[in-house]
């Protein structure tokens, strides 16, 4: 063994590999990050929930009751991708105007919709919850589905602001990109106050408001359809400011490109 190791070769591999092992050893632990991502899902279980994951049996009560004195008035187009029709609300319900509700009806009583309407909660747009008999033009009978009355949120979408559709390409592709960077801070504040993810930020479900009828200003901009799949509940094992800034990173990696290129479907003027 002396003879191997005063030959200087072997001294020298040693040495390597001792200094390999002490690199090893004293090598931090990791702290706690989000991981690089591509998509929703490789994240999801990282920082946040979808609806349903977060769903409890207290929320589960959410349409145990029949929503009675209730008038509504014209039906709206409809609103999200889990929902059968909304409508307007006539005269008052709940010590709310019913001109600024909206009674959305939705397909079914389970956890998709439990988790929707604990978003509405949480966000503070539930004005009431429960079950209504409710029957489309060509279903055979009426059946009793579940419904959620929440705040009308102001504003118009996109391509029903007779503005933006008189603008040469150019004034448009600004004006997409200042409302993009809006909404984005606007996912982020409710992600920072409610801890509830805005994921769905398409065109549809953006509502903006100008400060007079021109594109020179934005006076507001809001979201609508808190249901699946677009939102998302955080983890409670994350801080409260790295929800925020991962929402507002979300959201400028996933919409910030489609809004400033316009790279979906024409809307229907509804």
């Amino acid at each position: 063994m002396s003879n191997l190791l005063s030959c200087r070769p072997f001294r020298f591999v040693i040495l390597i590999l001792l200094g390999l092992c002490l690199m090893a050893y004293a090598a931090p632990t990791p702290s706690f990050g989000f991981r690089s991502h591509t998509n929703r899902r490789s994240i999801r279980g990282r920082w946040m929930r979808m609806i349903m994951e977060a769903v409890t049996k207290e929320d589960e009560q959410a349409f145990s009751s029949y929503l009675s004195d209730i008038v509504t008035g014209e039906r709206l187009p409809k609103s999200g991708t889990n929902s059968i029709a909304a409508y307007e609300v006539k005269g008052t319900y709940k010590g709310h105007d019913g001109n600024n509700l909206v009674m959305k009806i939705l397909p079914d009583n389970s956890t998709y919709t439990w988790g929707e309407a604990k978003a509405l909660r949480a966000i503070g747009d539930l004005v009431d919850s429960g079950t209504i008999m409710y029957a489309e033009p060509h279903w055979p009978s009426s059946r009793y589905l579940p419904a959620v009355v929440i705040k009308k949120m102001p504003g118009k979408i996109l391509e029903h602001i007779p503005a933006y559709m008189l603008a040469d390409p150019k004034q448009k592709e600004s004006f997409r990109r200042e409302i993009a960077q809006l909404m984005c801070q606007k996912v982020a504040a409710v992600a920072d106050n409610t801890r509830v993810i805005h994921k769905g930020n398409h065109k549809r479900n953006v509502l903006i408001t100008l400060k007079d009828e021109t594109l020179t200003g934005i006076s507001s901009v809001e979201l609508v359809d808190y249901g699946w799949p677009g939102t998302f509940f955080a983890d409670e094992n994350v801080n409260q400011a790295d929800v925020k800034n991962q929402a507002l990173k979300d959201c400028k990696e996933e919409w910030v490109n489609q809004w400033v290129e316009d790279r979906w479907e024409h809307l229907r003027n509804d």
